[in-house]
């Protein structure tokens, strides 16, 4: 299965920026792309900044990435990290999650959410501490095209992390989600792939709740723009609510 051509991870030196690089360096090492490590500071502090990029990149290389570059830039980050991430839309960027279940960063508009509703590139929502292992992918699917886009993009970290994938679908029964997952797995060529149904009629939160169970949870962006973002779709609620890492894959382009 085709790797991402590049990670780039964004840090400020915070807890979820530090889980961030490691797991973006791991993912990068282990697909054999190069790894960009960004600092955006416009306070044009360049000795903090040195030193926390010269941090992250130790950190890095210790994962086993062989090429690895570090940036420092100056402006404000969220406007920065997006225009990075849509320049390149294939490759995966990562940064932490502090923001996405803040109301007020979500008014305000930290870097993360920023990401979530308009960058063209996958991103992945690095949480602290970092997990010790990694044991388990959720690949969520509702059966359409654009949730196998997205598993198909969530394979590529589980095999990257060698956790287990396990396709992951929310139904009115068991019955339901059966019938739904193995479309899916069918789909995908995907038969032996382990597999879940959440019994509940609401799928955010199904997920939310089950997320405990998972290192990462893959989910496609559909309605994070637009009337869905302001009706609340369900990948909306998702992203907002999750208390693990996630990896929103960008479907408008699939």
């Amino acid at each position: 299965m085709d790797s991402y051509p590049r990670v780039l991870v964004g840090t400020d030196g915070s807890p979820d920026a530090r889980a961030a690089v490691q797991l973006a360096a791991t993912v990068a090492a282990r697909s054999g792309v190069p790894l960009v490590i960004i600092h955006v500071d416009d306070d044009r502090d360049e000795d903090a900044s040195g030193l926390l990029l010269a941090e992250a990149e130790h950190a890095a290389t210790a994962t086993g990435v062989a090429v690895v570059e570090v940036w420092a830039l100056d402006g404000k980050a969220p406007d920065v990290l997006l225009n990075l991430a849509n320049e390149q839309p294939d490759q995966l960027v990562v940064v932490g999650s502090a923001g996405l279940s803040k109301a007020s960063s979500r008014l305000v508009g930290s870097t993360s959410n920023r990401l979530t509703h308009h960058s063209l590139a996958d991103v992945l929502f690095a949480k602290a501490p970092a997990p010790a292992a990694w044991n388990f992918v959720a690949l969520t699917t509702d059966g359409s095209a654009t949730s196998r886009h997205a598993v198909r993009h969530g394979l590529r970290i589980a095999l990257a992390l060698e956790a287990t994938p396990r396709l992951v679908t929310a139904a009115r029964s068991e019955e339901d989600g059966a019938e739904v997952l193995a479309a899916a797995a069918a789909e995908l060529g995907l038969d032996d792939i382990d597999r879940e149904v959440l019994v509940d009629p609401h799928p955010a939160s199904a997920v939310a709740n089950a997320s405990w169970k998972y290192e990462l949870v893959v989910i496609g962006n559909r309605g994070m723009s637009g009337p869905g973002r302001l009706l609340g779709s369900v990948a909306n609620k998702i992203t907002h609510e999750l208390r693990t890492n996630l990896l929103l894959v960008n479907t408008t382009r699939s």
